[in-house]
């Protein structure tokens, strides 16, 4: 098939009350890296009623055009309004590939715009990469309940369209050197429009250091047998300055909340150190680790995640983690006196 009138990766970037968030970044860099690949161009699309943030911030990450996409009814996300206009703005621009962050929201909107534009949705996406001598964009993520890794293509349909985890992928060093354009884009929206009518908003509890930002992420697994045990990776955390992560059986016990748990049904996180206590190092929790540097703390030397690691240690949480504490308290005592 002749697609040769589909060009440029589109990113759909994510906006809270105006203000762009840092997937958007990750997203646009990552972008940029396919498209040198694919010899494409790098836009990024913004929705909302209106911009807190500096359009052109994104261009010395990767972007070479940002369409800027506002209206008073587009205040909070809304599937049938979003969908309206961003399925019509990208008719019109025909593009090579889209690219959405796996937000709730864009978990949403991305099935909602492929239908619309007859095309599939590839979710969950963990890694991209560039077929270049067929210009496809790789889509890979976990499949069979992690066990392995299923790269997917989109040869007979255009635009390519897929879901890529917040945290995955690291945030661009930005190039102030880089040139690029901001445009307005006209909206035409009705109340008809709109799907839903939004009564009030019941803001959640914040967490005071999510992981999907945090540079320090401790973070257990099975390795630990009770709530006892589990309190010393708080008190680890609070040494060191970091956040508390987890795996799903941790998070299934209740120890800690569904927002710390970090894997394939968790968040994708992308910190300088990863401490991996009792953690095994399965697929579907690795898939979503993008560290500078894994430490693994582990009593079977043969558990995946002692391959990944950059450090890994022997030894049995319930003998080891009161000594490293200790140690750890003796070394900042001698800091500060």
């Amino acid at each position: 098939m002749d697609f040769s009138e589909y060009k440029g990766i589109y990113v759909i970037g994510a906006l809270v009350d105006g203000r762009i968030q840092k997937v958007t970044g990750e997203l646009t860099g990552e972008a940029r890296q396919l498209a040198d690949a694919l010899k494409e161009t790098v836009n990024v699309v913004l929705i909302g009623e209106k911009l807190s943030d500096s359009a052109d911030s994104l261009i010395p990450l990767g972007a070479d055009h940002v369409y800027v996409l506002t209206h008073r009814l587009l205040s909070h996300y809304d599937g049938k309004a979003y969908q309206q206009v961003l399925a019509r703005f990208l008719k019109e621009k025909k593009p090579d590939t889209v690219i959405f962050a796996a937000t709730p929201f864009g978990r949403d909107l991305a099935p909602r715009t492929a239908a619309e534009l007859v095309c599939g949705v590839t979710a969950d996406v963990t890694e991209l990469s560039a077929d270049q001598e067929k210009r496809l964009v790789i889509w890979s993520r976990p499949a069979m309940d992690g066990n392995i890794m299923a790269d997917i293509v989109s040869p007979l349909y255009r635009p390519q369209v897929g879901t890529v985890r917040p945290g995955i992928f690291k945030y661009p060093e930005a190039d102030d050197s880089r040139r690029g354009t901001v445009e307005e884009v006209p909206v035409s929206l009705s109340s008809d429009d709109l799907g839903t009518i939004l009564k009030s908003i019941i803001r959640g509890e914040k967490d005071e250091n999510p992981v999907e930002t945090a540079k320090i992420i401790v973070a257990g697994g099975r390795g630990f047998h009770n709530r006892e045990e589990w309190e010393r990776v708080h008190e680890l955390a609070d040494l060191l300055g970091a956040a508390v992560g987890c795996s799903r059986p941790v998070s299934e016990l209740g120890w800690e909340p569904h927002s710390r748990q970090i894997g394939q049904t968790g968040k994708g996180v992308s910190p300088r150190v990863y401490i991996a206590l009792g953690i095994s190092g399965a697929m579907q929790h690795m898939c979503a680790v993008n560290a500078d540097i894994v430490i693994a703390v582990n009593k079977d030397a043969k558990a995946p995640i002692m391959e990944m690691a950059d450090y890994a240690v022997v030894a049995d949480l319930k003998e080891f983690m009161p000594l490293l504490i200790e140690k750890i308290k003796e070394w900042k005592a001698e800091k500060q006196a």
